[in-house]
């Protein structure tokens, strides 16, 4: 376990490191000088949580697309449009690096994920 322990500190640090999570910080940083604009920001990143975790159905789908153009809207703010692709470069990176995790290490639960799938 120290050996995966050590592993997963050096990873954090090259995430922490790399060209993508620094973007990140940057732009961040920026939008945190401007309070209204960050609150705005924070109240559409929740609602698209909220959406992508609710059960779908048709009035989700109403409020999904109602919710994408209102990001549109609000995308044509610059510092809005540089942090949101910021962001999304940074979750690529870690959902590939759990993606890699998760298909090297089998847990025996192909069957199960088939049985699951609609």
């Amino acid at each position: 376990m120290k050996q995966v322990e050590m592993y997963t500190k050096q990873l954090v640090r090259a995430i922490q490191e790399s060209q993508e999570y620094q973007e990140f910080c940057r732009v961040r940083d920026e939008l945190r000088q401007q309070p209204e604009l960050r609150a705005r920001m924070n109240e559409m990143r929740r609602m698209n949580f909220e959406l992508q975790s609710t059960a779908p159905s048709e009035e989700l789908y109403r409020e999904l697309n109602r919710t994408w153009k209102e990001f549109r809207e609000f995308r044509k703010n610059p510092l809005a449009d540089e942090f949101l692709k910021a962001e999304l470069a940074v979750c690529r990176m870690l959902q590939q690096i759990s993606n890699e995790i998760t298909a090297a290490v089998d847990l025996d639960t192909k069957e199960i994920a088939e049985q699951l799938s609609f």
